[in-house]
């Protein structure tokens, strides 16, 4: 675990690195001077952009210079682009009000040009500002002037963009029958323009429909939004499809792949740093912890989603409902019935706001008597959800409390029945394993023994009678020639015979032990060094065995496979216990990424069989392998 998180913060630190050298190298472009004000303006738009996803902060810092340099050379066209930039900024870090403010100001320099593509633009980004918020029929209303102007200039890819926006909206509305028929507009468009893009975000939409009728079909377009993503390196749509993904195997009940997908999206959500993609990332593994019984993990996960966006409604109430859920299970009931209150609150006053909401626009649309009915009407409909909200949270209390008795009285029992069928499947596995260790040495001793006795024998009785034909036969140069090469390769397989049977049983393993066997194997190694401490006792054979066979495994897989220039072999012996380590100057390898073969597999169920413990650390910088036994759990293996 402690590797993995430094291989993450070194990962995050490179690209942190990567992003800094872009950002100084624009500033020093910026400095030239002769430069030209077109040239600036662009630079500070770059300077924006750069940062959106990873240090939106400090460029918004470049965008108010770029606007205040725009507004000085009365420049429309990057006037409009960098409100526009700067309320994309702005919208990243969830401060929406910023966000409408600059985008607002976009409008008027837009309305200036001759192309409408700007003010298309800015349309559009006012859309989506109003679609994070939720404000649906306002996001629709600018998304589908942003589509009219993007159709008056003839602009394909932004009308897939905006079809594309508008199937989202649906989809917030459940509105599946318009979602997909804007979809199949927008992935037309994207096809005929080759947009990776777009047909990303056309496989999200895909995703969010099939998740109600066709769940396998989900998580193939989830997993396609994703590749695509990826390709692109887009690491924040990327992020996105790894939480769609996650979403759709925790409806499925796969809680291990919903974990794994979810904290790939929160890995790169981390680094692109955008609050309410982390918020909703949080939450989702907050349920899957909850569903797998990791009731404080998912508390603490709870939390960080509340801290990182409180103005989502939806993932506040499901914040609060876990942590209601897990505090009941951990047994905090006053935490529990604290989270219990404040969720009663919330949709207290999520009904006010509606019923506010209603009346402002009853007063602009009816005329006073209906007016006055209506607001009768949804006064009773507030009363009536304050009350269901009461009456679920109170019932919910109470189920759980139900639940968590029945829990705590099964869990003793329950607890005793896996402890005892695990260590019945433990030594099943072992008795099995041994087994097939005890069957493995006796067959290589077997083998070694006709190697070495019967092939060995009858190439020297070979090599013995080819010199005597020679004296008694009448050969001519070429042919003596021949007699005498043959004579070297039949040498050089019989030393290749003895070889290969001393590594299959080496005499000096079975007759001096591990020191003398390891130091011999080693030495024949010109890139190997051994090291032995520690007492010379001799083990339990098939013990001596079962280390010689490791560590002869660990160094030819780092002869085949690392490029190692160096590997070094460690062996300590102590009177209760036994280490050996195997450490090499390669190239590594990703232990998330690549699979055991079935070397390190064999090494595993070895050291397992003797109730031993296996830690693999790997890296840029080379590969170690440690293995610890316990001599006192070994007694029975000889």
């Amino acid at each position: 675990m402690c590797y993995m998180l430094l291989v993450l913060m070194l990962g995050m630190s490179m690209k942190a690195t990567a992003q800094a050298r872009m950002v100084d190298s624009l500033k020093r472009e910026l400095e030239k001077k002769n430069i030209t004000v077109e040239k600036q303006l662009e630079l500070y738009d770059a300077l924006l952009y750069i940062t959106w996803e990873h240090d939106a902060a400090s460029g918004i810092e470049f965008g108010k210079k770029g606007i205040a340099l725009a507004k000085k050379q009365d420049h429309k066209k990057w006037l409009s682009i960098l409100y526009s930039h700067t309320a994309m900024s702005y919208f990243y870090l969830t401060q929406y009000d910023s966000a409408h403010y600059y985008q607002d100001l976009a409008f008027e320099p837009a309305n200036e040009l001759p192309s409408l593509t700007p003010l298309a633009n800015a349309h559009m980004n006012k859309g989506t500002i109003y679609k994070m918020q939720d404000m649906h029929a306002e996001a629709l209303k600018e998304y589908l002037k942003a589509l009219q102007l993007f159709e008056k200039e003839g602009h394909d890819v932004g009308r897939g963009m905006v079809l594309g926006n508008i199937s989202h909206v649906y989809l917030q509305l459940r509105n599946f029958e318009k979602a997909e028929k804007y979809l199949k507009e927008s992935e037309a468009i994207a096809i005929k323009s080759n947009d990776k893009e777009a047909l990303g975000s056309v496989a999200i939409a895909l995703t969010n429909i099939y998740q109600e009728t066709d769940m396998p079909k989900a998580i193939a377009y989830a997993s396609r939004a994703a590749d695509i993503y990826h390709q692109l390196g887009n690491k924040y749509s990327e992020a996105v499809a790894l939480y769609i993904l996650g979403r759709c195997y925790q409806e499925s009940g796969n809680y291990q792949q919903a974990a794994y997908y979810t904290e790939q999206g929160l890995v790169l959500a981390k680094e692109v740093n955008y609050p309410n993609l982390l918020a909703q990332l949080y939450v989702n593994l907050s349920n899957v912890r909850y569903h797998q019984k990791k009731y404080q993990e998912s508390e603490t996960l709870a939390l960080a989603a509340k801290s990182k966006d409180s103005t989502n409604l939806e993932i506040k109430h499901n914040a609060l409902l876990n942590q209601v859920r897990n505090n009941m299970y951990l047994g905090n009931f006053e935490q529990s019935a604290k989270y219990l209150d404040e969720y009663t609150a919330s949709i207290q006053q999520l009904a006010t706001d509606e019923y506010q909401g209603s009346i402002s626009n009853l007063e602009a649309k009816y005329e006073t008597e209906k007016k006055e009915l209506q607001i009768n009407a949804l006064e009773k409909q507030r009363q009536l959800y304050i009350w269901l909200g009461v009456a679920i949270a109170g019932g919910l209390l109470v189920a759980l409390a139900f639940a968590y008795i029945r829990y705590r009285l099964a869990v003793s029992k329950r607890k005793l029945a896996e402890e005892e069928s695990h260590r019945l499947e433990q030594e099943k596995q072992l008795v099995a394993v041994q087994a097939t260790l005890d069957g493995e040495a006796a067959e290589r001793s077997r083998l070694a023994k006709d190697l070495h006795d019967g092939l060995g024998g009858m190439l020297s009785a070979v090599k013995m009678n080819l010199p005597q034909m020679n004296g008694d036969a009448i050969l001519e140069a070429m042919d003596v020639t021949r007699l005498q090469t043959a004579l070297g390769m039949l040498d050089d397989s019989i030393q290749e015979l003895r070889r290969v049977a001393h590594h299959m049983m080496p005499e000096s393993l079975l007759r001096y032990g591990l020191k003398v066997s390891l130091s011999d194997f080693c030495a024949a190694i010109p890139i190997a060094d051994f090291h032995y401490f520690g007492d010379e006792a001799r083990l339990p054979s098939k013990m001596e065995i079962m280390v010689y066979r490791c560590i002869h495994e660990l160094v030819n897989n780092a002869l085949k496979h690392a490029v190692a220039s160096h590997i070094n072999v460690q062996l300590v012996q102590e009177s209760n216990r036994i280490s050996f380590t195997v450490h090499d100057d390669g190239k590594g390898f990703d232990q998330q990424q690549v699979a055991e073969g079935m070397g390190l597999r064999n090494i595993r169920q070895r050291v397992e069989a003797f109730q031993g413990k296996l830690h693999i650390y790997s890296s840029v910088e080379g590969t170690e392998v440690h293995v610890e036994l316990e001599l006192q759990n070994n007694v029975d293996h000889d």
